[in-house]
């Protein structure tokens, strides 16, 4: 698995009584595999790693690969507070016959540089499979550093690199620069659909959470973007980016539950202890979604 293309990253769906729902993702992933997608990342943050146990990340894996069963490659989110765990996650994955892994440098404590070396070194160690890192600055309080990536990038293992910035110039900007640093090949991939929807980032992988609800819909934007076709890039940002928007001003996670259901996509509530998003919500994420299928017939 080379991280290249548009790579969607699906919900964990959840039941009623708050527990992994396998049925209802194997629907979600036989669907994405049938879609314009060109690849799919289980537990990712948009499918609440952090909330699940070992064993039930363990099942989703297995799940995921056995509901796409080769028709897309399944990268597996593998990061956790702990590297003890991030090896474990990294195992079973390879042994549930995942094509790659995606890791961002979590920890309670923000990590240091010489932290996150060792962290990927141990990985790289442990498993055969593509490694894909991600700065989710954000989140994990650690902000890659360029040349951080580049003697990264030395390891047979590290393949692609998530990445993200404040604006489409400051991400480009990153790219160029890490353009220079490399002494072999690297994919740098863009996370944050603001970015993609600016029509100024093609990038080499999409990263995006919501294009596992509209997978045509980004498919046509990045092939749009790829293309160098601005007339076609604003036809599908107009109906498209209102609903990024949208989902963007709710909170993480509980928000793309909400267009989960506003898509039809059985997906249940997030676990807690986040909340679901508002009801309220629903009715105008349901008329942005008829605009954009009035505009492209095909969501």
């Amino acid at each position: 698995m080379d991280f290249s293309g548009l790579i969607a990253y699906p919900l964990t769906p959840f039941d009623d009584s708050g527990e992994v729902s396998a049925g209802d993702l194997r629907i979600l992933l036989d669907t994405l595999a049938s879609s314009d997608v060109d690849a799919v990342t289980v537990l990712g943050s948009s499918g609440s790693f952090a909330y699940l146990s070992t064993t039930e990340r363990r099942d989703v894996v297995r799940t995921a690969v056995d509901a796409v069963a080769g028709r897309v490659p399944v990268a597996v989110g593998i990061s956790s507070v702990g590297t003890r765990e991030v090896l474990e996650a990294a195992t079973d994955a390879q042994a549930a016959g995942a094509a790659g892994l995606v890791l961002s440098p979590v920890s309670y404590v923000p990590l240091t540089e010489n932290e996150v070396l060792a962290q990927v070194r141990a990985v790289s160690a442990e498993t055969d499979l593509p490694v894909c890192l991600y700065n989710n600055p954000g989140t994990t309080q650690f902000d890659y550093t360029l040349p951080l990536v580049a003697e990264l990038a030395e390891l047979p293992s590290v393949v692609a690199f998530k990445d993200t910035a404040a604006d489409a110039r400051a991400f480009n900007q990153r790219r160029s620069e890490l353009t220079s640093l490399l002494t072999g090949e690297l994919l740098h991939g863009v996370s944050g659909d603001s970015l993609m929807l600016s029509g100024e980032v093609a990038a080499d992988a999409w990263h995006s959470g919501p294009a596992a609800m509209l997978p045509h819909a980004y498919a046509r934007l990045r092939r749009a973007v790829v293309g160098r076709d601005p007339s076609e890039v604003e036809r599908i940002r107009r109906v498209l980016g209102p609903i990024v928007d949208r989902v963007g001003s709710l909170r993480k996670i509980s928000g793309l539950h909400l267009l989960a259901r506003a898509c039809g996509v059985a997906a249940g509530a997030p676990r807690p202890p986040l909340l679901p998003a508002p009801g309220s919500e629903l009715r105008e994420l349901g008329r942005l979604l008829d605009a954009l299928e009035a505009e492209l017939g095909e969501a």
